[in-house]
């Protein structure tokens, strides 16, 4: 059987759980990298989705000073990162329990050395000592009855993943479609004579953009007076534009 130094010996038994503990975390990372990432150089993580709906409450103050509460469903979307969502596979060396007998051959002493441990209290080593391997059985003067507990605790980054992949898991409102807006129908209101481009705009920008709005705008007093506030005219003027207006349309018609 072959001998070894006896520190080398107690060792060996770390030194396997050790390369065990390696090929569990390679197959572990393997995993993750088939079931949560997606491909390519960037590795983004894979995100389960899916739509649903919630029920929005509101309260605001109608127009008679009175409250309101109205209870509107939206859509929601939840994206979960699909590492978050299966349990992978335990192959992680939790604890390690070794019993084993040594026989020493040859016993070795060295001192220990130390830079601050004063020489006259320090004392030898066995380290170096030629032992081997024995069965339990066997029991001399020389032969020891070894036993290794090794227990594994959990890393402080891997704890940090597990807090990141939690803070991942979001949900947000999905974004309502803007509804189309109707084309604008009728004639232009730069075709009235008279109206020059800038009073066009203002009342392109006060909602009356076709000659048709502009008729229905000035049918009444209280609306001649509103549009020659809105264009800083005289009402004579908006009422010429009304007249100008009408021919069109009967023109059109």
């Amino acid at each position: 059987m072959k001998v070894y130094k006896l520190g080398e010996l107690f060792a060996l038994p770390l030194q396997s759980g050790i390369r065990a503990q390696n090929l569990a975390l390679q197959e572990t990372i393997s995993l993750i990298e088939q079931i949560g990432l997606e491909e390519g150089e960037e590795k983004a993580i894979k995100t389960f989705r899916f739509k649903a709906e919630r029920t929005i409450e509101t309260r605001e103050i109608d127009a008679t000073g009175e409250p309101r509460t109205q209870f509107n469903v939206e859509p929601f979307e939840v994206s979960i990162p699909l590492l978050a969502m299966i349990s992978l596979p335990s192959m992680q060396l939790q604890e390690m329990n070794v019993e084993f007998g040594v026989e020493v051959v040859e016993p070795k002493t060295e001192p220990i050395k130390s830079n601050t441990i004063p020489s006259a209290v320090l004392g030898s080593s066995l380290a170096t000592s030629l032992s081997r391997f024995t069965t339990l059985v066997e029991s001399n003067s020389t032969t020891m009855k070894v036993n290794m507990k090794i227990v594994r605790e959990v890393p402080e980054g891997m704890a940090r993943v597990g807090d990141i992949l939690t803070d991942l898991i979001s949900g947000q409102p999905l974004e309502k479609p803007k509804p189309e807006e109707p084309p604008t129908t009728g004639i232009p209101i730069e075709q009235i004579p008279g109206l020059d481009a800038e009073n066009a705009e203002k009342l392109k920008k006060s909602g009356i953009e076709t000659v048709q709005a502009f008729i229905s705008a000035t049918e009444t007093e209280e609306g001649i007076q509103r549009l020659a506030k809105i264009l800083g005219v005289e009402e004579l003027l908006v009422r010429q534009l009304r007249e100008r207006a009408l021919t069109i349309l009967s023109t059109e018609t």
